[in-house]
């Protein structure tokens, strides 16, 4: 199971998670009958725009539509807390609030635990206990993988037309989550804890520098070294699928003298920041304001590259025809250029709409793929080989931590 590595309280926790078939058939026969009808409505939308402006669907100022679904009063979001939450409620949800009358309401529970939740209510064929699901990328796909995804109905979620390859997950029959933003596991560093071990404050070129005696326990990794499985790959040009992966646990091997903390975002974060470790693979937003104060801390892509991942949304199966139609509106209303340059920089992180304004230190930065000659330059798992290989790789891992 993917990890999560933040936490519900605002800041990014973690375990992981970040991640995760085999396609198969998708939907029951109830769901597609229900989202065709609910494309049909679209279509007969009196001005023709659909959702297409992204703005919350074929409505008038009020949010009222002739042939849409009846509107909920409110509709309840997954989500991470403290600045998640917070800039997902002011860049989307207030706006969303605004346009279509429909209250926004956020579940905190963690993801793992809601995925659960949900895959019990549609099994017992009752309605989830969330509208829209807010998870990392990997476990969207698992999600999907479990069939607890309504496809996204393109003629609702018209944005999807705007986004970038890497928001699209690549399945064969239907688009059943969107990833809305991106980042990556860069080589995060402490200037003088560098120098202190290396001479100089400047970061290694090649995440193989740091498999020396000299790095000690001075390098850090996500629990499950989560968000670096990529890179172990790269470095034993070994593919993650491979039948024998003996030469990337031979990798884990060599860096194990060097590891003097596993973690979460938090602890990682506040380790790099008093020096205690000297760098380790971390979302490079979790630095930003340390480093716009002046502190000696920054983030590069070493000359292998770094592990590309994002967070998703979908709508969960066995939901009302509104709800349903509603919570759809909100994800693409999520995805609109115009909604998520202001939610870049309330997150701090690329968004995945092309048509998105980048902030300025974004642009010549690597660590943030804003175009998609970026997304090609990073390290990707197949998430379906994730899905179904990782507990084992995590294991592996654990064993020779000694954990």
């Amino acid at each position: 199971m993917p990890s999560d590595t933040r936490q519900n309280n605002g800041v990014d926790q973690s375990q992981n998670g970040i991640d995760v078939g085999s396609r198969r058939a998708f939907l029951g026969l109830g769901s597609a009958a229900a989202l065709g009808s609910l494309a049909g409505c679209l279509g007969d939308d009196d001005n023709g725009n659909g959702n297409g402006n992204g703005n919350g669907g074929a409505t008038d100022d009020s949010g009222a539509g002739d042939d849409e679904p009846e509107k909920p009063d409110q509709i309840t979001v997954r989500a991470w807390g403290g600045v998640w939450e917070g800039s997902l409620e002011e860049s989307i949800a207030e706006p969303f609030t605004e346009e279509t009358g429909i209250d926004v309401q956020f579940d905190n529970t963690d993801r793992t635990v809601m995925q659960g939740d949900i895959r019990t209510a549609i099994q017992q064929d009752r309605e989830p206990p969330v509208n829209v699901m807010w998870t990392v990328e990997p476990a969207a796909h698992e999600e999907y993988r479990m069939d607890l995804a309504e496809p996204l109905d393109e003629s609702i979620v018209t944005n999807i037309d705007e986004m970038f390859n890497h928001a699209i997950p690549d399945v064969d029959d239907s688009i059943p989550y969107l990833t809305l933003y991106s980042y990556t596991y860069a080589l995060s560093y402490n200037e003088d804890a560098l120098e202190d071990i290396t001479g100089s404050s400047e970061p290694p070129e090649s995440w193989n520098d740091i498999k020396s005696d000299e790095f000690e326990n001075a390098f850090g990794q996500y629990d499950n070294a989560y968000g670096f499985w990529p890179v172990f790959s790269e470095l034993s040009d070994t593919p993650l699928d491979s039948d024998d992966l003996s030469a990337v646990y031979d990798e884990i091997e060599e860096f194990e003298p060097t590891i003097g903390h596993i973690g979460d975002d938090t602890s990682l974060t506040e380790q790099i920041r008093e020096g205690e470790i000297a760098c380790a693979p971390l979302i490079m937003n979790n630095l930003l304001d340390a480093y716009e104060d002046g502190e000696p801390v920054g983030w590069t892509l070493p000359e292998e590259g770094a592990t590309l991942r994002g967070d998703s949304m979908y709508t969960p199966q066995n939901q009302s025809e509104s709800e349903l139609y509603w919570s759809q509106v909100f994800i693409n209303f999520a995805a609109a250029a115009e909604h998520q340059s202001e939610w870049t920089e309330s997150l701090g992180l690329p968004m995945t709409n092309s048509n998105t304004e980048p902030m300025d230190y974004m642009i010549d930065d690597p660590s943030y793929p804003t175009d998609e000659e970026d997304f090609e330059t990073l390290l990707t798992v197949d998430l379906d080989v994730y899905a179904e290989e990782s507990p084992e790789w995590f294991e592996e891992f654990n064993i020779i931590m000694g954990a």
